[in-house]
């Protein structure tokens, strides 16, 4: 034999061996570990032999073959539209007072109606400024004016294109979301036009799940009140709590505050005393004993005005501080960084809190203008809990702000973890179907085409291992109809044998000699499997590009497949047919 068919030789006895090795985590997930630890890539490293490739390389199963948690989630878009409609307001406030300089105007918003109200304090500037509202923004429609009175509301065809934007963009932050948490094959899709369905194969605590993926993430940055910072003393000393409320005025933070164990019986105390333009929002002081439980809230008189959100976020990193504390550094885009800058810069001396879900996180004094656009999120009171869940909170919330907030509010349709009962039914089923169909296969090539046809059947289980082994590399999912693209891509790997032989026949029947037959029917054979393979590789691509969930597991088998088959048909038939003809100097071959 020549050099080069050692070479070919070689390389695939180099594939098949790595093929093998890199099905050893697989191997010991599916029938080494109990059902309850085929998830956990913990213990499965701890039982992975030391040679054994990582334990993220394994054959991961999809909802219908391992199950799972099926959720369906609701996008509130009406909340979505009432806030946008509040901070339109402001930006046209701002918009005209600061920037064209027309005068004093205020801003109310109907929530129930989703209408905009603006009121100048000189009505001779009006016309002015409803000409200059409805030239820059376009997206509200002017629906009355009374004197120094403009009504507006958002324009129709903006309000049904915004409903249906908040949708998609809530799944694509889903996504995003469930992508960083490490979930293969993960189907999150359209219902309906609020709803969302998401399927997380293999994952088993559907509480942890709903809190990674319903957290709106609603990240604020406002001034805290100081023009009256006794204000909740005085509120104390004025009107008296109700009793059984438990709320007293502490000065923990440098300045009164109120505190009380009943988040609502506080809320209810302090709201109708609240001054225009201002809002009381609350900090939840952790219950040392128990995890994620407030032991009290604590209050703070906040600006209503949210100059800075959490959409002007680049990036956020969990970390431990210099005290040894998970913290949460946030960074800003160029926009944001500037917003920053010019709220620092006009708030030295003051405090300005972070607030995330309406939830003050801390509430730092700002000692000098902060440039670079960084800031970061304390993680509070540990509560009780160990320094590993400590930081794990940071890193979640790290996770949930950089994969992005939530357009709308989400709320949870229903929750359910699906059962592996059905799933090792259809496994049971389809690797019986997948068997019994290759041992038909294997049979038929035996005895029709004789010694090329067993040929063909040893390189067709090595395209079985080779499919299963490309898709533990890419930590892709095996699904239901990932099986079955399984068994078609075996279907066109025994048809493309099906051509060599054949085209080999037809090649002796000239009266070709035995290297002439095998030479010339791979060469003649190989432009037709190429083409047929192309082809349907084209369809694969398409399909994973554009399909969801079990469509795009199906087209990933298919694309493996068929690379799979390309190999063995062309490349590892061919060398060992090579070998049993020209290295045997054989004058017949058995076809």
């Amino acid at each position: 034999m020549d050099r080069g068919w050692w070479w070919k030789f070689g390389v695939i006895v180099a594939v098949t061996l790595g093929t093998v090795w890199f099905l050893v985590p697989t191997y010991y997930s599916l029938a080494v570990l109990d059902r309850s630890e085929r998830n956990n890539l913990a213990v499965l490293e701890e039982r992975l032999p030391a040679w054994a490739p990582p334990a993220k390389y394994r054959l991961n199963l999809g909802l219908d073959l391992q199950g799972g948690i099926h959720m369906v989630m609701r996008v509130d878009t009406k909340t979505a539209l009432q806030k946008r409609t509040e901070r339109r307001g402001q930006q046209i406030v701002r918009y005209i007072t600061q920037d064209k300089k027309l005068g004093e105007l205020k801003a109310d918003s109907n929530p129930e109606r989703l209408t905009l109200t603006l009121t100048a304090a000189d009505p001779a500037t009006m016309d002015a400024i409803e000409k200059e509202v409805l030239t820059t923004f376009n997206d509200f429609t002017k629906v009355g004016r009374e004197g120094a009175t403009l009504t507006l509301a958002p324009d129709e065809s903006q309000t049904n294109f915004f409903r249906g934007e908040a949708v998609d963009q809530a799944m694509l932050v889903i996504r995003n979301r469930i992508d960083k948490w490490g979930v293969a094959e993960l189907d999150v899709r359209k219902m309906g036009t609020d709803s969302i369905q998401i399927s997380l194969p293999g994952r088993s605590d559907p509480e942890q799940a709903k809190e990674l993926v319903g957290t709106t993430a609603q990240l604020e940055f406002r001034m805290v009140d100081d023009t009256n910072p006794a204000f909740f003393q005085q509120m104390f000393e004025k009107t008296a709590p109700p009793e059984n409320s438990n709320i007293t005025v502490t000065s923990e933070e440098g300045f009164p505050q109120l505190q009380g164990p009943n988040r609502e019986a506080l809320l209810a105390y302090v709201n109708d005393k609240v001054p225009e333009g201002r809002e009381v929002l609350l900090e939840c002081v952790a219950n040392p004993l128990k995890k994620n439980e407030c032991l009290s809230y604590r209050s703070y008189l906040v600006e209503k005005e949210s100059p800075l959100t959490g959409e002007s976020l680049s990036s956020a990193d969990a970390r431990f501080s210099e005290l040894n504390e998970p913290e949460v550094n946030i960074t800003f885009d160029a926009a944001g960084a500037r917003e920053f800058e010019r709220l620092t810069e006009a708030g030295v001396g003051r405090r300005m809190a972070i607030i995330l879900d309406d939830y003050v996180q801390s509430a730092p004094r700002i000692n000098e203008k902060i440039a670079g656009g960084s800031a970061r999120i304390t993680m509070g009171n540990p509560g009780g809990k160990s320094r590993e869940e400590w930081f794990s909170e940071a890193q979640t919330l790290a996770l949930v702000l950089k994969a992005g907030a939530l357009p709308a509010p989400v709320t949870t349709g229903e929750i359910r973890q699906v059962g592996a009962s059905m799933g090792d039914e259809l496994i049971r089923k389809g690797s019986l179907a997948a068997i019994v169909g290759l041992a038909l296969v294997v049979a038929f090539m035996a005895l029709y085409y004789k010694g090329a046809g067993l040929i063909a059947d040893a390189a067709l289980l090595l395209n079985g291992l080779l499919i299963l082994a490309g898709l533990a590399i890419f930590n892709a999912t095996l699904t239901l109809p990932g099986i079955a693209g399984f068994v078609l891509t075996l279907g066109v790997a025994v048809d493309a044998n099906v051509l060599i032989n054949e085209r080999i026949r037809e090649e002796l029947s000239h009266g070709k000699t035995a290297r002439q037959a095998v030479d010339q029917g791979y060469d003649r054979a190989f432009w037709t499997i190429f083409d047929s393979h192309v082809t349907a590789l084209i369809a694969g691509f398409i399909l994973f590009a554009t399909g969801t969930g079990p469509i795009r597991g199906f087209a990933t088998t298919l694309i493996v497949g068929l690379i799979a088959s390309l190999y063995t048909s062309i490349v590892v038939t061919r060398t060992i047919t090579t070998y049993f003809v020209h290295g045997r100097n054989a004058q017949t071959v058995s076809v």
